[in-house]
């Protein structure tokens, strides 16, 4: 059965975007994490065969990952020849400059993606996205959370994790501290408790 892997890259004081709805915090707009994660970014790109993406995330990661080069250059390979799914119900049309392996749909992404989850393939990954997240989360679809916390504070920004969660149990199933103070923390989520 297909795995659905969702990364996220959070603050220490847990939000994913800054109050600008940005990345800021960790893509070298104001603060660079540096390259130590690369190497578990490419093993992680080499166990999955598809992505899945929200509008707001596809529109970020098409501006950049197409033509990105330098350190990201291996990455940049893995992510351009995988196949990848844009969720949204106003967008027309999704391009990934010339590699052509991008889908849109618009109809119920639950319904959708648990169909996905039923094939016998390599696992799936969604980074951001945090709307189509939370969904996901909700619905128990989710079967692995990857947190990349970086070590800063921001103050304000957009959470992950769905306001009506009251307590959300996560079982750490892995974890490695690199020298710039990011923590790689992967969880296995367990049961949800929404307040009444």
């Amino acid at each position: 059965m297909k795995k659905l892997i969702l990364q996220e890259f959070i603050s220490t004081d847990g939000f994913c975007a800054d109050r600008e709805k940005t990345t800021g915090f960790f893509d070298g707009t104001y603060n660079n994490i540096g390259n130590e994660i690369t190497p578990h970014q490419e093993k992680l790109m080499e166990s999955i065969d598809l992505i899945l993406l929200g509008k707001e995330t596809y529109k970020m990661f098409t501006n950049y990952w197409p033509d990105a080069g330098g350190e990201d250059s291996k990455i940049a390979e893995a992510m351009n020849r995988t196949p990848k799914i844009v969720f949204s119900g106003s967008l027309q049309e999704v391009q990934w400059e010339n590699h052509g392996n991008i889908s849109l749909v618009t109809e119920d992404a639950i319904t959708y993606i648990t169909s996905l989850k039923q094939k016998e393939e390599k696992n799936m990954i969604m980074w951001g996205s945090i709307s189509l997240a939370q969904s996901l989360l909700k619905a128990n679809l989710i079967d692995e959370i990857q947190l990349v916390v970086v070590p800063v504070a921001i103050g304000k920004g957009y959470s992950l994790f769905p306001e009506d969660f009251k307590l959300f149990h996560l079982a750490l199933s892995d974890h490695k501290i690199f020298s710039n103070g990011v923590a790689l923390l992967t969880y296995k989520p367990q049961e949800v408790l929404r307040p009444i």
